[in-house]
């Protein structure tokens, strides 16, 4: 790199420290990232069934969840869960700080993130149903968490008074849909709902609101198994982007069965962290029993007060948007397939033992595998490292597609190579792996570094006595960040990402972040069972995406692994005396 270049970097790289040591820790992360996915809205749609009815079992459920969960939030805020931690030492918790109470609010360009000292200590839920808004408090008005069965007759009577309105048809606008769409279309409509002091101060109490509950009317049956269920919690079975807020950064989602989903907003904190506290939050509800016949403990003489939100006398502007919202949502999941894959042959217990490799690095290659097996040629990879280590960290890349990774999948692909050239090439590109993974988590990866030089060059101003850039030097920049072959590396065809083995959570995924020949795959590694969740879009739209075949293909490739590992350490097929 010449001078001038090198002057270049290190005078967007004095703005980056400038803007880091000028603003409040995290909130230049979150801005970047709220302006980089507006539109990243990723759904899918199957065959659901709709009863048009609720259920005392859904309702009963969801007051169990709602109960645990607010159990976890005085958790949060008494500081009475113990500190994670890694091999690394202690990681930050300030993100388990970012669930409650906090709302995402569409704005021009970039949106915003709102959380106060008011909706952190609030003692309200909303409840959607029937894209109607009510809300609900669950504590009261000495600040005592309500009764379950108080809170069940909350719900019954939000239900009951959906049901007259529907009835009557005296249903409010599905504003709710627009969550679901474009975010400039969405920051249009609110820039106008916000003008009526009614359906503002309706924004308000939502933003306000601990989290958000959907009870929906459609369902699942057990022979359409989990990808049926998740793709319901997702958006609406039959009905995509409805009965959703999806700005709140906690909702949870139950279907006419009791069956309960959770959406993440993304913007506040990793997924990682509400995974962590859904995870304790259902084996907790796992231990109460929810008996026909056996009412829950409730206040003598009780009477509900639900509070309906109004999106009342919406304008005609807003009507057309969600109208348009609906379409585009309905298109977007018409696009999207997405499936759950429970492969039972091993876990991590298995690939410690035998394989004598870390169970991520394992995984890892064994996506690259199958992704090369299914279009001829290596992907462009993204996985998640978190840099919680670090105060308000976050996340950085690893770039798992390595010139290891490259030359394990050529040797497996190879009739030449002898079982032994083949484990030898997956330990030392699994080997390769791990080192990139200690190293984007120790704050050494290059991802979100070229983001701040990306953000420092389009946003900040020049520092006090510095000169703005020349042509030239402008020029210069963006032909950097235009570079073809920056370009290809981050184009992550394969966007990935692994979780705890989470015995609770039976599925999880979340969208591919490009649309051509693509996979976003979210995995829980057990000791016995490896489950993912992956999205792609159809064969038409991703220009070859095959999300069925890469299920059949994966699991082909993770059984080819294990005779391979096995035969290699001297593991006969059958022998489990050394296991």
């Amino acid at each position: 790199m010449d001078g001038w270049v090198m002057g270049l970097a290190l005078k967007m790289q004095e703005n980056v420290i400038d803007a880091n040591n000028t603003k409040k820790p995290g909130n230049d992360n979150n801005a970047y990232g709220l302006k980089t996915v507006k539109n990243s809205l990723k759904v899918s749609v199957d065959t659901n069934h709709d009863s048009g009815e609720y259920g005392e079992f859904q309702i009963r459920r969801a007051v169990k969840f709602i109960q645990r969960t607010l159990d976890y939030k005085e958790a949060i805020y008494s500081h009475s869960i113990p500190a994670d931690k890694t091999k690394a030492g202690p990681l930050c918790m300030h993100q388990y700080n970012c669930i409650f109470g906090m709302t995402r609010i569409p704005r021009p360009e970039c949106d915003e993130l709102r959380q106060t000292a008011l909706s952190v200590n609030s003692h309200t839920v909303i409840v959607v149903v029937d894209d109607q808004i009510y809300s609900v408090d669950v504590y009261d008005s000495a600040g005592r968490r309500k009764h379950d069965g108080d809170l069940e007759a909350e719900l019954g009577a939000v239900v009951a008074d959906v049901t007259y309105r529907r009835i009557h048809g005296d249903l409010d606008p599905a504003v709710t849909v627009l969550t679901a769409g474009h975010r400039d279309c969405w920051s249009d409509a609110y820039a106008i709902l916000e003008q009526d002091p009614e359906n503002s101060a309706t924004l308000s109490a939502i933003q306000n609101s601990l989290f958000a509950v959907s009870l929906d009317t459609t369902y699942s049956s057990p022979a359409e198994s989990i990808n049926a269920q998740q793709l319901n919690v997702k958006c609406h079975g039959t009905r995509p982007g409805h009965n959703r807020w999806y700005d709140k950064c906690a909702s949870y989602v139950f279907d006419r069965n009791g069956a309960a989903g959770y959406l993440g907003e993304h913007s506040p904190c990793d997924a990682l962290i509400p995974a962590i506290m859904l995870e304790e939050v259902a084996k907790n509800v796992a231990k109460q029993s929810i008996m026909q016949g056996a009412p829950s403990e409730s206040t003598p003489g009780y009477t509900p007060q639900i509070q309906r939100l109004r999106f009342a006398n919406v304008d005609p502007k807003v009507v057309a948007l969600i109208e348009q919202a609906e379409a585009e949502v309905a298109q977007t999941a018409r696009n999207s397939v997405s499936c759950q894959i429970r492969f039972e042959g091993y876990g991590s217990s298995w690939i410690k033992r035998v394989a004598k490799i870390s169970p991520d690095a394992f995984v890892q290659m064994a996506l690259q595998l199958t992704y090369y097996r299914i279009h001829g040629e290596l992907a462009p990879v993204y996985e998640t490292a978190s840099t919680r280590q670090f105060l308000h960290g976050r996340t950085e890349t690893v770039r798992s597609l390595t010139s290891e990774a490259a030359d394990f999948v050529e040797v497996m692909e190879s009739g030449a190579s002898s079982a032994a050239d083949k484990y030898d090439a997956l330990v030392k590109a699994a080997a390769k792996h791990q080192t990139l993974l200690r190293e984007a988590s120790a704050g050494e990866g290059v991802d979100r570094h070229i983001l701040g030089l990306r953000m420092a060059y389009r946003r900040l101003e020049p520092l006090p006595g510095e000169s703005p850039m020349t042509d030239g030097e402008k020029h210069a920049i963006e032909e950097f960040f235009n570079d073809a072959v920056l370009a290809k590396s981050t184009t992550f065809q394969l966007s990935t990402s692994g979780l705890f083995p989470a015995y609770y959570l039976m599925h999880t995924g979340f969208g591919c972040v490009v649309p051509e020949r693509a996979y976003g795959i979210n995995y829980i590694i057990e000791a016995g069972r490896i489950k993912f969740g992956v999205e792609g879009k159809t064969k038409t739209f991703g220009k070859g995406t095959d999300v069925q075949l890469f299920e059949v293909a994966l699991c082909k490739a993770l059984s080819e692994l294990k005779l391979l590992c096995g035969e290699s350490n001297g593991i006969q097929v059958g022998d489990y005396s050394r296991l």
